[in-house]
């Protein structure tokens, strides 16, 4: 499976010109790049076809496909039919605890979130009823305003209750979006700049 792993480093080219780059986030066929050097210039020349290479069970992977920018200074990648970013999420998620008040089967829980997207939530807990119930969601964003969802169970785990929104206002998806790309792009920032500390310290051990 060639899977492409959140965090994981990978190296975009458009032509000849080489983006390496930490994968910040991935859905379905999309991986959401960050470059490793915020002066790279890759972005400026996009949208543009380009290929993403990885390592993967130690043999280089190459995907082709099409590039473009993203918010959060990330570069979209998405892989062409033949190639699989082999993430089955419509939406990324994030593992986050926030509060949300959850209304099913006439009764109404507030707890936590196990991890959110644009697309559902993992809710802990395991008491909001079975599989296809109708649930309502309140989930309280941090800095900034409720979302409203309605949706539905859809698996019952041991670490909490997986819920799949079926009714959600636009604007509330593109605020979960844009919340989780933007946390998922400042931890990529953290493992790019402790990549390249890491390099220049291997560096100064050689000189």
């Amino acid at each position: 499976m060639r899977r492409i792993r959140d965090f994981m480093p990978a190296t975009l080219s458009v032509g000849v010109k080489p983006m390496p780059a930490i994968v910040a986030a991935t859905s379905k066929d999309i991986a959401w790049l960050l470059p490793r050097d915020p002066r790279d210039t890759t972005p400026g020349l996009l949208p543009r076809a380009a290929s993403i290479s990885f390592m993967h069970q130690g043999q280089m992977v190459v995907l082709h496909g099409n590039a473009d920018r993203a918010p959060e200074g990330t570069v979209a990648f998405q892989a062409n039919r033949e190639g699989r970013v082999d993430n089955l999420r419509a939406s990324p998620r994030l593992d986050v605890a926030l509060p949300v008040v959850v209304s099913a089967s006439g009764r109404t829980i507030e707890t936590t979130t196990v991890n959110v997207s644009a697309g559902g939530a993992l809710v802990a807990g395991g008491f909001f009823g079975p599989r296809d119930t109708a649930v309502e969601v309140t989930i309280k964003l941090p800095n900034g305003p409720e979302v409203h969802a309605r949706g539905l169970i859809v698996r019952i785990l041991p670490q909490g209750t997986g819920l799949r929104f079926t009714d959600i206002e636009p604007a509330a998806r593109d605020h979960l979006d844009t919340m989780v790309l933007s946390i998922r792009a400042a931890l990529a920032r953290r493992f790019a700049e402790k990549a390249a500390r890491d390099e220049a310290a291997r560096g100064g051990r050689r000189v």
